[in-house]
């Protein structure tokens, strides 16, 4: 964070700083009591109990609130500013500290890749740029100040996920980046216990232009069903599109499945690009595609950004190859299951498995999807089938509700567990040589690491 006067801090929240509110730095700001220490403000949300001894040991330390607290007579009448609104006088901050820097910020959302495009891009940039970028998938609300922070005078560019599981989440977000440039990767049903409608789950995503004030560069996916009838019609900034689609401004024109990795040729401005990117699946390649126009809107050689792609390494556990004794292939995909994730896995594991594979798919509960959660689970225990998937196993009692439908549809062998322990010793048992297992679950994510840390031989 970059160090600040708190009169300037005061004077962007419309108040008027004391003699005694002059001079003084701020290293710190933060509405976490456990991050107290000397040169902080502390913004008091949720009526919290204010740790005034600890503070009483520190240099400097300020609490802006909205309420009184207990004890608040034993600090010094200018520590405590007392505001009407917190969450105003909040958002009035992270708008200064935000607009303090000139830079380009990139905000991610979609259902799914905004983690792998996020990750794409801060590759291509970091050998040449300072990078400040969100940590692997955190990219829940709460962690959003400490992103925002992290800008300081020698970011050259940010790159944030911005993730929406309720109604504002996206607003909220753009309160924090004023986001220059947004990519919407793709959508499809997910949240729907928190957002009710599907309608609406669209609706807020696509709330980034509105965060975006409705100018700068917005990148959006071409193929995707739901993207390609939102209204950009109030967008006033430039629109550039990736995916197959004839018009799209880059054109994916071909893929090749390789061993470990995608080849695939992109057309620009009527030029051919050649790529590569380690991991399979063609949405990795949307990814790709995603990262690289957002290369490019910052002014990145597309040739530069393709080679820099070319060494980007995934993250774990998201279609991860993992080589086993006997020729066993374990594909471990368990980052996230919603139905997009699950089809995407289910489909890339068909391409890539030979005729002489068994396909085990191993299923834990997708994420929470509200009154769609019945449909849902059955498109996807159908898909099961229809895909020709060898043996399901399903785990958890929400996961066998993928079973029924996966049996209707073709899969002659289903097996149910509760406990891990259930599923190791099955597994002792039933592994042939040359078997390719994959798994995916959006819940009981640590009983899923032991499985796959046992067949490994590591526990």
């Amino acid at each position: 964070m970059k160090t600040l006067l708190l009169e300037n801090i005061l004077t962007a929240m419309n108040i008027q700083p004391t003699r005694k509110q002059k001079g003084i730095r701020i290293k710190t700001v933060t509405d976490d009591r456990s991050e107290i220490s000397s040169h902080t403000l502390y913004f008091r949300y949720n009526n919290k109990e204010v740790p005034v001894e600890k503070i009483k040991r520190y240099k400097n330390v300020f609490i802006v609130t909205d309420k009184p607290f207990s004890d608040m007579d034993r600090l010094h009448s200018e520590q405590i500013i007392m505001v009407k609104d917190l969450k105003d006088s909040f958002y009035k901050f992270t708008s200064y500290y935000r607009h303090l820097f000139n830079i380009p910020v990139v905000a991610i959302t979609g259902t799914c890749g905004k983690s792998t495009t996020k990750e794409m891009l801060k590759h291509i940039l970091e050998d040449k740029h300072n990078v400040q970028a969100t940590i692997s998938s955190k990219n829940a609300d709460y962690y959003n100040l400490s992103y925002l922070l992290g800008i300081d005078e020698d970011t050259d560019v940010a790159v944030f996920e911005t993730a929406v599981s309720k109604i504002g989440d996206m607003t909220q977000s753009c309160k924090y980046f004023y986001p220059t440039i947004g990519i919407l990767t793709m959508i499809d049903v997910d949240h729907t216990d928190q957002i009710r409608s599907f309608d609406d789950y669209v609706a807020e995503k696509v709330k980034i232009m509105e965060g975006m004030n409705n100018e700068g560069t917005l990148i959006l996916n071409k193929d995707d069903p739901y993207l390609s009838t939102i209204d950009t019609s109030k967008f006033k900034g430039k629109i550039i599109t990736f995916g197959k689609n004839k018009n799209a401004i880059f054109r994916i024109k071909r893929i090749q499945y390789n061993t470990s990795g995608m080849t695939y040729w992109v057309e620009y401005k009527q030029n051919d690009y050649k790529g590569y990117i380690p991991g399979l699946g063609e949405h990795n390649v949307y990814n790709a595609a995603a990262s690289l126009a957002a290369a490019a809107s910052l002014g990145v050689d597309l040739n530069y950004a393709l080679k820099r792609l070319s060494t980007y390494h995934h993250m774990g556990s998201h279609f991860q190859i993992i080589k086993l004794r006997n020729q066993i292939t374990l594909v471990d995909d368990t980052w996230k299951s919603n139905p997009a994730s699950l089809r995407t896995g289910l489909e890339t594991l068909c391409k890539i498995a030979s005729a002489a594979q068994r396909k085990i798919v191993v299923l834990g509960r997708m994420q929470a999807l509200g009154k769609y959660a019945d449909e849902e689970y059955e498109k996807a225990g159908h898909l099961v089938g229809d895909l020709g998937i060898d043996v399901l196993i399903t785990k958890g009692s929400i996961a066998k509700d993928f079973a029924k439908p996966a049996i209707e549809a073709g899969v002659k062998s289903h097996y149910h567990f509760t406990e891990v322990d259930e599923i190791k010793n099955f597994f002792d048992l039933f592994l042939l040589p040359n078997d390719i297992v994959y798994f995916k679950t959006a819940g009981n994510g640590y009983d899923f690491d032991e499985i796959i840390d046992y067949l490994r031989g590591e526990n």
